[in-house]
């Protein structure tokens, strides 16, 4: 039985760990790699206010067996803004997948915890990934307990026909523009407030490591009377983070010849070919005052037109499946994804999260 050693990752490692994703394929429907090319750890910064990345290294090969992330965040949960974990980019090589390592990784963080505690993580497994079901969230004894919190879905919206802009009477709709900034951000971080889980941002964040690559033009603001009440933006990520289809499984290895042979007659933008990347983009920091569907479509339809002039052939947004703005979601054609969503208790002594409808940041997952 090989020998894991648990460490800190490095900058000296960001080969490695970008070398280890390339190849380490999230199973689903249609497999995918979820890359960070060019810097793993330039990338990171998305993902967490203070990004922990670590490494499981065989102690007699010197090779890279798995690596993991806790990242900390400020989030909102029952209402209050408090530093959160989100554990995420698990990735364990198949040689080294077994128990053992398993539990060894878990008390390896354990121990992060207690020297740095935290009152409560979040995760996402992905639909179709059975083996991390199964592994993870299967109340397995010697694992931390996996609190189910209800499927988030991130279907990918097909940027294909053109489509009519949307007018909602006594409302505006423009991109946003330089001194929208602090007034944005009160707005999106109130809303935030009402969703479990959403993270928090400031002004300050744009152009910074948190949302690196989103400006403030990359907004759509929805006003009434010159009041902000809604808004939401389309993050383009490529520079640092991409997803390649790896494979298609099931239904899809037949459907996908069919359906990029009709992409001639519809318009929808085709499937990537196995190892290709998809040209896509987030809807990212979506606020919406009230909850209002009308706001939200009208706002969804302005970043549609915006970005397929702009290439974009699919835009993920994500929304749990108790967010009263899923339906307008199901108004466009998309490929169907999503992932589980799990509260982890490390310790007796975290926060209980009451019912508000969780919100989850797809550009950050």
């Amino acid at each position: 039985m090989a020998k894991i050693r648990f460490a800190a990752a490095t900058a000296a490692d960001d080969a490695a760990l970008r070398a280890l994703l390339r190849h380490n394929v999230m199973a689903g429907p249609i497999a995918v790699t979820f890359r960070r090319e060019p810097s793993y750890f330039l990338a990171s910064g998305i993902q967490g206010e203070r990004a922990e990345v670590y490494k499981g290294v065989d102690v007699h090969s010197g090779a890279l067996a798995g690596l993991g992330g806790r990242f900390v965040l400020p989030a909102y949960v029952n209402g209050q803004r408090t530093n959160i974990g989100y554990l995420a980019d698990l990735r364990i090589e198949p040689a080294y997948r077994n128990g053992i390592t398993l539990h060894r990784a878990f008390d390896f963080l354990r121990a992060r915890h207690a020297a740095d505690p935290l009152p409560l993580y979040t995760t996402l497994i992905l639909q179709g990934n059975r083996p991390a079901l199964a592994a993870l969230a299967a109340d397995r004894g010697g694992m931390p307990p996996y609190l189910a919190q209800g499927f988030v879905h991130t279907p990918l919206i097909r940027l294909g026909w053109p489509k009519k802009a949307l007018t909602l009477a006594g409302v505006s709709i423009t991109a946003g523009v330089a001194g929208d900034e602090a007034a944005l951000f009160d707005f999106i971080n109130r809303e935030h407030a009402r969703r479990q889980y959403a993270p928090h941002y400031d002004a300050a964040d744009l152009g910074a490591a948190r949302l690196r690559g989103l400006s403030i033009g990359d907004f759509m603001i929805a006003r009434q009377n010159g009041r902000i009440i809604g808004a939401l933006a389309g993050w383009d990520q490529h520079a640092l983070r991409q997803i390649h289809v790896a494979h298609y499984h099931g239904a899809w290895r037949w459907l996908k010849p069919l359906y990029n042979a009709s992409c001639a007659f519809t318009r929808w933008p085709r499937l990537p070919e196995v190892g290709t990347a998809m040209r896509h983009g987030y809807v990212a920091l979506v606020a919406i005052a009230d909850d209002n569907a009308a706001v939200f479509r009208a706002l969804l339809r302005a970043l549609y037109r915006a970005r397929r002039r702009s290439g974009w052939h699919y835009m993920v947004c994500a929304l749990h499946e108790r967010d009263p703005l899923l339906p307008v979601l199901a108004e466009y054609p998309s490929v169907a994804a999503g992932g589980h969503l799990f509260t982890v208790a490390l310790d007796q002594h975290g926060i209980t999260p009451d019912e508000r409808v969780p919100y989850i940041e797809a550009a950050a997952l």
